[in-house]
């Protein structure tokens, strides 16, 4: 049993199975900005929307071709198998959903003291779409990029010691994370008990990330938005 867990892991933390888990999630997404003919996107994604403007790149599909440059840049480095089995794709939805669940259930034994945070969108399919997105690029931004470029400066800059490096950046990466959603005329109203919220949420996902890959964890995201935005709320 060990084995085929220990195997289930190392062959889903490859850079297809990720790829493929956000695939739906990124489809309904920017189809659905599109459709719906909206300019109210996810703030992670307007973030990137406008650092990749400030290099004359421009175009509301940007994020997009970040998030595709990541992917293959990740699998020239790793050179891993492109090969995806649908039971194994299929156990890691499910596995995703199941981290949702569990985040849910975390939260709730602190509900008496913090209650379920979200903040209020515009209602049925407008919030299904940027719970998508927000799954995503928020992950894209505060785990791939952000958690790593943390690691690299406490580690090559401040000298300190790995151990140390990585614990530090996952704290002060979900700051900056909870902070990101008081951001900006879009943002939310600031509570205390939201703010804290999102930090312990920052460093669930921070230490999902490190345990089972990008994939997952942004998969784990959107379906913790949809459950307490659509179904709980």
């Amino acid at each position: 049993m060990s084995a085929m867990l220990k195997g289930y892991r190392k062959e889903t933390l490859q850079p297809a199975y990720s790829a493929a888990l956000v695939f739906p999630f990124l489809l309904i997404y920017h189809t659905g900005t599109v459709v719906l003919n909206t300019t109210y996107i996810n703030g992670a994604d307007a973030l990137l929307i406008r650092l990749l403007g400030a290099l004359s790149v421009r175009s509301m599909f940007g994020s997009a071709l970040v998030l595709a440059i990541f992917f293959v840049i990740w699998q020239l480095r790793t050179r891993a198998s492109m090969k995806i089995r649908s039971k194994i794709l299929a156990l890691s939805f499910l596995e995703s959903f199941c981290f949702a669940v569990i985040l849910l259930f975390l939260f709730g034994l602190l509900m008496p003291r913090l209650g379920l945070c979200m903040a209020p969108l515009q209602g049925g399919i407008a919030d299904l779409v940027l719970y998508c997105g927000a799954g995503i690029y928020e992950e894209l931004v505060f785990r791939a990029f952000l958690l790593g470029i943390l690691i690299m400066i406490f580690q090559n800059l401040l000298k300190l010691k790995h151990n140390t490096s990585a614990v530090s950046a996952a704290f002060l990466g979900a700051l900056l994370f909870a902070a990101f959603h008081y951001i900006g005329p879009a943002g939310d109203v600031f509570s205390l008990e939201g703010f804290v919220q999102r930090i312990l949420g920052g460093l669930y996902f921070s230490v999902l990330f490190v345990a089972r890959g990008f994939g997952v964890t942004a998969a784990c995201h959107v379906f913790y938005d949809i459950l307490v935005g659509l179904i709980i709320s």
